[in-house]
């Protein structure tokens, strides 16, 4: 008789309880930690911590929801509430099926705002996967049965859950018209409360909408508010971490802009907060960002960013991070491993149903080949695509790119050029990876150090002869550069380290010299300003925009040693990728440089800390083989390594290999007795069974 009640009510506009945000208080405050709930109270939750951006927190609550199985308002939306967080998470089945049984369900329940809630989570879901055809009709269904409600509060809802398509499709202004008139309709009804976490959403949705049109100023200052209010809603409520989306949107605004350094910062943050709240969609958003802020840089540690953020979920972001991937390694100069990334993007669901989405696979597939008509009809056909999606920076961006790559310059390059600065975007855009840091590169003299096994500079790739450097003091000015990792470095320091027995006021004019020498060493033409690879002034010199291996590996090695790193074949391929990096020791050809101790045993730290991290995981996959080539490293590293020592025997034995094991135990034997520590004995075959021997914590009488 009440289910019965309620649908004659919600027939007659009335939405169910479930259907209307109102507010975190509810979540953060009285929010039930233990125990079961019903369908309202439960479905209620779920949608807070969803649109909060929390969905793990979302799914915690769904999980304590006890549903019946009826085709009641509140377990329909229940259930549509739940296929929304199950997609935030990146459990793209489940929320698939939990969408098909809350839309099987409106067969029986007439509610509108059960039929609006789940026609919109529907079509969001269907997105997910290229579903175009179904998204649009569940959107349709939603939209009709949201103005049938008369509930401003479910019209923008329904609103904000198309927001993201319709801007994907080219409809942003008309998407900030819809928000607009459903927040002022909201503001006029005073008799609910405002519903904060939807009004927020929205916030950031306008933000997106604004970017796409290339109004970065109205972009920037939408996200930033948006970043205050979770802010103060999570001090509030005790959410600490709240803020993802807008703190993603705030990146992709600073990188459009070219302000690479703001956008890393806000990327990362983003990156914190959602993996907090598992959001893995805003979490690969956030690396692809990231990774692309970074590619030019950095392009070794960009492209674990970028393979870390394909795993994170499906759909079009997985296939923006591929793409991301192959930008990535374009930056890096291995363009087979970018068409590799651009034909993994094309065979993804939905790939090329969605217009902004195809134009970036394009753009990439234009930058791969090396044909010169075929990349130039692939950029016709990109710039096509973004102009139909109403995408100005974009097209701009594409314009300038074909201008630069035909050679002809003059005025199509200046009128492409002229409109991105009219947009706000600087010439440093071209220094992310990406379509104009390629279409640039033919322009941009590149310059790469190697001192990991020795010393070598390579200029567009290739090695600098010992002919061109005119001073041994120029090479050696540049090896001191890069064993204080770049930093700037104080003049005074630097001459008493190459002249360290000579007056230093009679050394200033010659290090002057040595600093001309190796600028024009690395830029003998001169088609850059003096200061793009070496920066100096009157008190310091400093490393700027200079490729070095060593850095490079050092910051692969960071990401892949960090703490959330440390499980799953993702975190196995980041430690490999990063311990091939390692070519041999920083300087090996300066062995008695003081100055590149400290950068030296760095690296070498490192690498220890790589190889032993990788037996550890090797023995975790069960390969006995590379554990065995694992550990073997490690003690041409440090041959005194008893736990090394000890590990390696117990493994070679525990592998039948007994000769090997006999021989490595004879070898441990006399290391610890070349330092005075009395050996471990043989271990016997029940010891080994689980692994190596303890090694011996005394030592010799």
């Amino acid at each position: 008789m009440e289910e019965h009640k309620r649908e004659s009510t919600a027939g007659r506009g009335e939405p169910a309880r479930a259907a209307r945000p109102r507010g975190p208080a509810g979540a953060a405050g009285g929010e039930p930690r233990t125990g079961t709930l019903d369908a309202a109270a439960g479905g209620r939750l779920t949608m807070t911590h969803h649109l909060l951006g929390e969905p793990a927190r979302a799914l915690e609550v769904h999980r304590r929801t006890e549903l019946t199985g009826a085709a009641t308002p509140d377990e329909i939306t229940a259930l549509a509430w739940a296929a929304a967080a199950y997609r935030a998470h990146g459990e793209l089945r489940r929320a698939q099926a939990s969408a098909r049984r809350a839309v099987r369900a409106l067969a029986h329940c007439a509610d509108p705002g059960a039929q609006a809630i789940t026609h919109s989570v529907a079509a969001v879901v269907a997105a997910c996967d290229g579903r175009e055809a179904v998204a649009e009709h569940h959107r349709e269904l939603a939209g009709e049965a949201a103005c049938g409600s008369g509930d401003p509060t479910l019209v923008l809802l329904v609103r904000a859950c198309a927001a993201q398509e319709r801007i994907e499709q080219g409809d942003a202004r008309r998407v900030l018209a819809g928000l607009d008139t459903a927040l002022t309709a909201l503001a006029v009804d005073g008799d609910r409360p405002e519903p904060a976490e939807l009004v927020l959403a929205a916030g950031c949705l306008r933000g997106s909408a604004h970017l796409a049109l290339g109004e970065l100023d109205y972009a920037a200052a939408e996200f930033g508010r948006a970043l205050a209010r979770y802010q103060r809603l999570g001090e509030a409520s005790g959410h600490a971490a709240l803020g993802a989306r807008a703190l993603l949107g705030l990146g992709d605004v600073h990188r459009e802009r070219g302000a690479l350094g703001p956008a890393r910062a806000a990327y990362q943050e983003a990156v914190v907060r959602s993996e907090q709240c598992g959001d893995r969609q805003v979490l690969a958003a956030a690396l692809t960002g990231l990774a692309l802020a970074r590619g030019a840089e950095e392009p070794r540690a960009a492209a674990l960013l970028a393979r870390r953020a394909v795993g994170q979920c499906e759909g079009r972001t997985r296939v923006r991070a591929l793409i991301a991937a192959g930008w990535v390694a374009l930056a890096d100069e291995r363009p087979e491993i970018a068409a590799e990334a651009a034909r993994q993007a094309a065979g993804e669901p939905g790939a090329q149903a969605c217009r902004p989405v195809f134009a970036e696979l394009l753009e990439l597939e234009a930058m791969c080949t090396r044909e010169a008509h075929v990349r130039e009809r692939l950029l016709e056909d990109a710039q096509a695509m973004w102009t139909a999606a109403r995408r100005p920076v974009a097209v701009a961006r594409v314009a300038a790119a074909r201008a630069l790559l035909s050679g002809e310059g003059g005025p199509r390059l200046r009128e492409a050029v002229g409109r991105l600065r009219q947009l706000g975007v600087r010439e440093r855009a071209a220094d992310a990876a990406g379509l104009l840091n390629r279409a640039t590169a033919p322009l941009r003299p590149s310059a790469a150090v190697r001192v990991l096994g020795g010393f070598r500079v390579l200029r567009d790739g290739v090695p600098v002869g010992p002919e061109e450097w005119q001073s041994k003091k120029a090479r050696d000015l540049l090896k001191l550069l890069v064993a204080r990792r770049g930093l700037p470095t104080p003049r005074e320091a630097v001459v008493e380290a190459l002249w360290p027995e000579e007056d230093p006021a009679r050394c200033a004019n010659r290090l002057s010299v040595a600093l001309s020498i190796l600028r024009m060493v690395l830029d003998p033409e001169r088609r850059l300003p003096q200061d793009h690879f070496i920066a100096a002034d009157k008190h310091v010199i400093g490393i700027a925009r200079l490729r070095v291996d060593v850095q490079d590996f050092l910051a692969a090695a960071r990401h892949a040693l960090a703490p959330a790193e440390r499980s799953g074949g993702h975190a196995y391929a980041a430690l490999a990728d990063a311990e091939r990096l390692y070519r041999g020791d920083v300087l090996e050809d300066e062995p008695y440089a003081e100055w590149a101790v400290a950068l030296r045993e760095e690296a070498q730290a490192v690498h220890s800390e790589l190889l032993a991290r990788l037996a550890t995981a090797a023995a975790e996959r069960g390969d006995h083989h590379a554990e065995v080539h694992f550990r073997l490293r490690l003690l041409e590293r440090d041959p005194y390594d008893e736990e090394t020592h000890l590990a390696l025997i117990a493994l070679l034995a525990a592998a039948g290999r007994h000769g090997e094991a006999r021989r490595r135990h004879l070898l441990y034997v006399q290391r610890m007795e070349e330092i005075d520590v009395e050996p471990s004995p043989f271990p016997r075959p029940d010891r080994h069974a689980r692994g190596p021997a303890r090694p011996a914590q005394r030592g010799r009488d």
